[in-house]
């Protein structure tokens, strides 16, 4: 690349070690800012159990195998333009390296992502939000390839981390710059979409995990997970510093789904509530009976939390809007304009809304929540192949969003 001009040479000998590469920070940062690209994935199409998601746009992006690719030569019918920069994904960064370096030879102008596409999903951009009174500091983790959410609370120097990833280093190195003590992680629920975080962290640091005992049931048989855990409950707070997390059972999503509440400041509200949409009934053939439960606790925060209380979820689409600096979040007063969830104030047409936006449950979501529950083992390969792609957790398959402006990577 001329450092000058910014562009690509094919004049020069690109080889692996030299072909030009784009971090998943620089990859993300260039989506949301809407410069526009071409995505080639070589993957083998039998290792995409899900899109390749999270602000990539799907007219973006070409399909083509690498083995296939490298036995051009010209890119006549691939789709390619030459005009066009091109950011090559794999796996885990090998493989595109050698397919950007072939494009490189035939005009294209292709840059490899590094680390691939489990680097992608496990990219956790940090945003910092206003935090509540109680709190000294608030920052959301915007795990940009999940669309899902996951936050730090810190108040006098004591940390709790909320719906941790499976990688967290990024959390804990904010919760250590800010002088802290991680004292306690928690699930809002136990997720179905990608593997949580919070019981490994909570073994090694000696910490307690809190989930809902509801929650610690394997729902498709009702088998106990081989977890420990702190019960959370309605009756029992968390303390944080000098913060008091009021726990709020609002069962649907799943039966021990919970929101945690500050004041009436913040409600962290995992997958139960979404800035457009609400938390699908349906991930395990018990629908009639969780929809039940979620009307019932749609009805309870309707009638209970005031318009100006900020709603924090687990999980976006890709078109919900942001605030200024690019984190997600809404008072409630707007959610009870624009949610169509909590719009509907009769229970048979919200259960007849819930069955119009049935669709397929991935088949990975079953074998995840046995991960958590600690019920199956896996390995980081398998991992990363179970969490690709863009999180179906909301009614209506994604956790439903709407057209807005939206803010850059900061």
């Amino acid at each position: 690349m001329d450092e000058e001009t910014g562009v690509f040479s094919t004049n020069n000998t690109v080889t692996p070690q030299t072909v030009p590469e784009i971090t998943p920070w620089e990859f993300a940062r260039a989506l949301e800012l809407g410069e526009r690209m071409q995505i080639v994935d070589v993957r083998a199409s039998k290792k995409i159990p899900l899109p390749a998601a999270g602000l990539i746009p799907d007219e973006w992006t070409r399909r083509i195998e690498g083995s296939e690719l490298l036995r051009l030569s010209d890119l006549k019918g691939t789709g390619i333009d030459c005009a066009t920069p091109v950011v090559v994904i794999c796996g885990h960064g090998n493989d595109s390296k050698a397919v950007a370096v072939h494009l490189h030879g035939l005009g294209a102008k292709a840059r490899s992502l590094t680390g691939g596409m489990a680097a992608w999903m496990g990219l956790c951009v940090p945003r910092i939000l206003n935090a509540p009174r109680a709190l000294d500091r608030l920052v959301q983790f915007d795990r940009v390839g999940k669309e899902s959410l996951s936050y730090v609370l810190i108040s006098s120097g004591e940390a709790m981390i909320i719906d941790p990833p499976r990688d967290s280093s990024a959390h804990l190195r904010c919760i250590e710059d800010a002088g802290a003590t991680l004292v306690s992680v928690a699930d809002t629920h136990a997720h179905a979409d990608y593997i949580s975080g919070a019981h490994q962290l909570a073994g090694e640091r000696g910490i307690p995990y809190y989930l809902h005992p509801e929650d610690g049931v394997y729902p498709y048989d009702g088998r106990p997970g081989r977890l420990a855990f702190h019960a959370l409950s309605e009756a029992m707070p968390i303390r944080l510093g000098r913060c008091t997390l009021e726990v709020m059972h609002t069962p649907g999503h799943s039966p021990g789904s919970v929101t945690f509440v500050i004041d009436a400041d913040a409600a962290f509200t995992g997958d139960f509530l979404f800035i457009s949409s609400v938390g699908r009934p349906d991930l395990a053939e018990q629908t009639e009976a969780w929809s039940a439960l979620l009307w019932k606790s749609i009805q309870r925060v309707r009638s209970t939390w005031t318009s100006d209380l900020m709603i924090y979820p687990a999980h976006y689409a890709p078109r919900t809007s942001r605030m200024s600096g690019g984190a997600i979040g809404a008072p409630f007063g707007r959610l009870l304009r624009e949610n169509p969830s909590l719009g509907i104030r009769e229970e048979s047409a919200f259960l007849k809304w819930i069955r119009g936006k049935e669709t397929t449950v991935p088949a990975a979501y079953r074998r995840i929540k046995g991960i958590n529950l600690r019920l199956l083992r896996v390995d980081e390969r398998e991992a990363d192949t179970l969490e690709n792609g863009r999180n179906e957790c909301a009614a209506g398959g994604v956790s439903g969003g709407s057209p807005d402006e939206t803010h850059g990577i900061q």
